[in-house]
């Protein structure tokens, strides 16, 4: 592996010269401003430095594979071993590259086998300075391969790009949101990294979907039933959007609630509406759903809790799902736990596409330890967020969040504040 460094006047000039060097598959390990052509740098102007690396295996031929057209699988295969023989190729230069420096220093430390070279004081601050660099330079290289070698890219939009992916964000997303800001800066802004952390998080803001339009009305009660796996909260969120329609809006309102299988769950839904003065009923078919709405005909809102599901269970689900068709729903909103990883979540929705939500609640939001996976997954299935819960406390502990808001939560790492 070859590795190297270039300065121009602009940092796009500083990479076209790594890309013509070292030739259209370099990589950017990393770019700084630097003062260049006065005496002790004052007084000179400002140049970019970039240092590039290019791995200087040269790479089998796909012409050397004999393919037959039949056999695509097979190709595929062998191109994926190809690529895992480069990746082993380039950590298999990157750790020569560390012993040789490593060798170098212990032959430096031996008594008696001072050389010429690290005889000079001077030379030995230079010789570490280097092995400093050649140190960064290897980080930076397995930070390149980890998060599929990235183009070249400002130190700031590197460092943004690596803070998303660690928060969560899908790896593909991320690169593409990086590139794009980086595309639409002028060189002016290209090392204010103040300016470009706002275009990363106003572009993170770009890909959330904007809130759910209401459906048209046909009726005057709107009917909002919530539906998600065991555990999330639904019952205690259902509570606290009953009490701020009825206590906060002044709406009328009432409660049916078909989760008859879960211990407590009605005594403590039938407590909370008590308390309230909020009408309950209790629904154990689908079949009694209809008439349970008639007698809720003149109220503004019914919200209908549902009995969580797992989504490994397709007969649930779809047991499931003849009560959200009994029902009708304005609003179909399914509650995930924010501390839920990424992967079950995805399973969830999937599965529960059975109901047809067309809302998302995020439930536990102080549970969860990153919130890329929220955007991931808004922005990968095209559900808008209707509201976060952040604790326990009914009526509170729920609100509203904008785009602006969740793209820089998932961008800090930190919650944002009503």
């Amino acid at each position: 592996m070859r590795i190297k460094k270039f300065q121009a006047h602009s940092l796009k000039e500083a990479t076209e010269l790594v890309k013509r060097d070292l030739g259209p598959e370099a990589i950017i390990i990393s770019s700084r401003k630097v003062t260049r052509g006065g005496p002790f740098n004052l007084l000179g102007r400002d140049m970019f430095e970039v240092t590039g690396a290019i791995d200087d295996v040269v790479p089998v031929s796909q012409s050397t594979y004999r393919r037959r057209p039949e056999s695509q699988e097979f190709a595929q295969h062998l191109e994926r071993s190809h690529t895992d023989l480069e990746e082993q190729d380039t950590l298999a230069n990157l750790r020569r590259i560390a012993e040789q420096y490593g060798q170098r220093g212990r032959e430096d430390q031996r008594p008696g086998g001072v050389s010429r070279r690290t005889a000079d004081a001077g030379n030995m601050v230079e010789l570490r300075t280097d092995m400093e660099d050649v140190k960064g330079t290897l980080r930076a290289i397995v930070d390149q391969l980890k998060y599929s070698r990235m183009p070249a890219l400002p130190d700031t939009l590197q460092k943004a790009y690596s803070t998303l992916v660690q928060h969560d964000v899908d790896e593909q997303l991320a690169a593409d949101l990086v590139q794009a800001v980086y595309a639409s800066t002028n060189q002016d802004h290209i090392t204010n990294r103040q300016y470009l952390e706002k275009q990363v998080i106003a572009a993170l803001a770009g890909v959330i979907p904007p809130p759910a339009s209401a459906r048209p009305r046909r009726k005057k009660t709107r009917i909002v039933v919530l539906v998600g796996p065991t555990g999330v909260g639904k019952t205690t969120t259902i509570a606290k959007l009953a009490a701020i329609n009825k206590l906060v809006s002044g709406l009328d309102v009432a409660l049916i609630s078909a989760d008859t299988y879960r211990i407590g769950a009605i005594e403590q839904l039938r407590t909370f509406a008590g308390i309230a003065d909020i009408p309950m009923e209790v629904v154990y078919k689908p079949a009694e759903v209809a008439q349970m709405l008639r007698k809720f005909r003149t109220k503004d809102i019914v919200f209908f809790d549902t009995v969580g599901r797992s989504q490994r269970s397709k007969k649930d689900l779809n047991d499931l799902a003849k009560f959200v068709a009994a029902a009708d729903p304005d609003e179909t909103h399914l509650v995930l736990s924010a501390s839920t990883n990424i992967k079950t979540s995805e399973d969830i929705i999937d599965q529960f596409k059975v109901v047809k939500p067309n809302r998302l609640i995020f439930s536990k939001l102080d549970e969860a330890v990153t919130y890329g996976p929220l955007l991931s997954i808004m922005h990968r299935h095209h559900l808008p967020i209707s509201y976060v819960t952040t604790g326990q406390t009914v009526p509170d502990d729920i609100r509203t969040v904008d785009a602006a808001q969740l793209a820089a939560m998932v961008y800090t790492g930190e919650m944002a504040h009503a």
